[in-house]
């Protein structure tokens, strides 16, 4: 009772700090005006992702007092993860105000991630079968769980271009990973996931359907640091944590399968992938059937919700067996992808 007390005083206080905090930055926030690769049309106040932050960062003090001994196990690492979280993130909020160059962004989010990983131990072996798991080392580890770091944070960070978008998606991703640590024994990173898909939910009125607050690369990168980074602490150096190396990647699959290809398509096309655009399929969707950005938020929600619940699952199945599970997961997504994309090319 003491745990699940704790546990729910600290999602409530996530909630509502994110929910008075947006209405705070929606009073002086910096705004952001309409570029060409925009989706939105007139100017509209960002930076509301410093009111996710500050959630989830009052929620987890919250949590480490109230919350009985046994209960705090590991909590360090996830503290951890936050505080890397929220330092990329208050860089996103100086971006938010004066644009940073692209590729300095990068350089600093591989720094912080290469840090990360060294620290917080890396993902050393890679179940992908039934009795067969593939052991990574020590610098394999390090160079996988670095570049998963990245590709995730930058993941949600692209994927935040339409009004609830990205912040409903990434309320599911993150209740998905708190279901998967509570079932799996590990209440500590439960209850800062809880407390992150909390603070999302709190901030998500005042970007959709109001529409008035962007949470801007403050949020987006917080959120997609601290998802991914949550995710190494649950799975182990082992990767046969109960939580599971695949349960946030399961429930990104949406996101990264619109990411990863896009940037290989303009990669063939000899484009930049540094360069900002309006070539993600949800931007070519939302162009091309001219649906509001609502429309395409619960859709993206409702996906997200399909591929979390597949990855919850897939908790019940073998440990080799989960693999499988998200490779079929993936080739469907994929799938769906280039079905999407030709539907949106031959109506353009």
């Amino acid at each position: 009772m003491e745990l699940a007390g704790a546990t729910l005083a600290s999602a409530l206080i996530a909630a509502a700090t994110a929910a008075l905090g947006g209405a705070l930055v929606a009073r002086v926030g910096p705004v952001d005006a309409p570029r060409a690769r925009s989706s939105h049309v007139s100017p509209t106040v960002t930076s509301g992702g410093l009111s996710v932050l500050a959630g989830v960062s009052l929620a987890v003090v919250t949590y480490a007092f109230l919350a009985p001994s046994d209960a705090t196990r590991g909590l360090d690492r996830c503290v951890m993860a936050l505080a890397f979280a929220g330092v990329l993130g208050l860089i996103g909020a100086v971006d938010d105000m004066i644009e940073v160059n692209a590729k300095a962004k990068l350089l600093i989010q591989l720094i912080a991630s290469v840090a990360f990983a060294l620290i917080a131990t890396p993902i050393q072996a890679l179940p992908l079968a039934p009795g067969f798991t593939v052991p990574l080392g020590w610098i394999g580890g390090m160079v996988g769980t670095s570049l998963w770091l990245v590709v995730a944070t930058n993941a949600v960070n692209f994927m935040d271009g339409a009004n609830g978008l990205a912040v409903g998606s990434m309320t599911v991703v993150f209740t998905a990973l708190a279901t998967a640590a509570f079932v799996g024994g590990d209440p500590a990173v439960g209850a800062v996931a809880l407390a992150a898909a909390a603070a999302q939910a709190g901030f998500l009125p005042w970007n959709w359907p109001l529409g008035k607050v962007f949470q801007g690369d403050v949020g987006a990168i917080f959120s997609g640091f601290l998802a991914a980074s949550l995710a190494v602490v649950a799975a182990r150096s082992d990767g046969l944590a109960p939580g599971s190396v695949y349960i946030v990647p399961f429930a990104m699959t949406p996101f990264l399968t619109d990411v990863l290809l896009t940037l290989l398509a303009r990669a063939r096309a000899g484009k930049s992938l540094l360069q900002a655009h309006r070539e993600h399929t949800y931007q070519l969707w939302l162009a091309g059937t001219g649906r509001s950005h609502g429309a395409l938020a619960w859709r993206a929600g409702a996906l997200t919700a399909i591929y979390g619940a597949a990855g919850l699952m897939a908790q019940s199945q073998p440990t080799g067996v989960r693999p499988l599970v998200f490779g079929a997961g993936v080739a469907i997504c994929v799938a769906g992808w280039f079905v999407v994309r030709k539907k949106l090319t031959r109506a353009g």
